[in-house]
């Protein structure tokens, strides 16, 4: 019995000695997009005027409500748009499936990876002069002047209730480390104008923050 015992000691001592020597992986915001979507332009062979058509479509698209028979009319103008994207021969459809994937698709092989990744703080909760808990984001201003990065683009971080992270700048930005989860979730960001439901592709459970150089 004792001698189970120590073995089971040294396989769990190893574990841990296995997690602590574990290499922190430096990331950009491109590694937590699909390697083979980040390649891809669901824009491609399409002339300057027809992106603009494109998109614009599905701006528009996006800030309306759910199509029923109050809003129908609403849509008039992107059903009036229809048949100069078939004439183009574009599949709209098509191209906003294949953006979605691409601003909603995770990379799961980095689910409990010890990453260190840039970006700029969105405080959710505060203790005093420190954040708690925040979204990073990709670029300043993000989710507040502008809509909000895709839900791959935007990362919860958790420092723990007695750790925290003082910004001596605000929107200065920072490098976290930690252990990075794929986690779909949505947070409530609170603006000065109101707040905001912003749909989260991962969680970070951060080991060390600090200023970026």
């Amino acid at each position: 019995m004792k001698k189970a015992i120590q073995v089971l000691v040294v396989i769990v001592s190893s574990i841990f000695l296995t997690a602590a020597a574990e290499p922190v992986r430096q990331i950009t915001w491109n590694n937590l997009i699909p390697a083979h979507l980040a390649k891809d332009d669901y824009l491609e062979n399409m002339t300057e005027d027809q992106k603009d058509l494109v998109m614009w479509f599905i701006n528009a698209y996006e800030l309306l409500p759910k199509r029923d028979k109050e809003s129908n009319e609403s849509y008039k103008e992107l059903d009036d748009a229809m048949p100069a994207l078939k004439k183009h021969g574009i599949d709209i459809a098509k191209v906003m499936e294949k953006r979605r994937e691409m601003r909603t698709a995770v990379v799961k092989d980095l689910n409990g990876k010890l990453v260190r990744l840039p970006g700029y703080i969105l405080p959710l909760e505060m203790s005093g002069s420190k954040v708690i808990e925040f979204l990073l984001v990709p670029y300043v201003g993000a989710c507040i002047h502008v809509p909000p990065p895709p839900p791959n683009q935007i990362v919860f971080v958790k420092t723990g209730a007695k750790k925290g992270y003082k910004n001596k700048q605000l929107y200065a930005p920072v490098w976290v480390t930690g252990v990075i989860s794929v986690k779909s979730m949505v947070k409530d960001l609170y603006l000065v104008d109101g707040s905001a439901g912003i749909d989260i592709g991962y969680t970070l459970q951060a080991k060390n923050i600090e200023p970026y150089k």
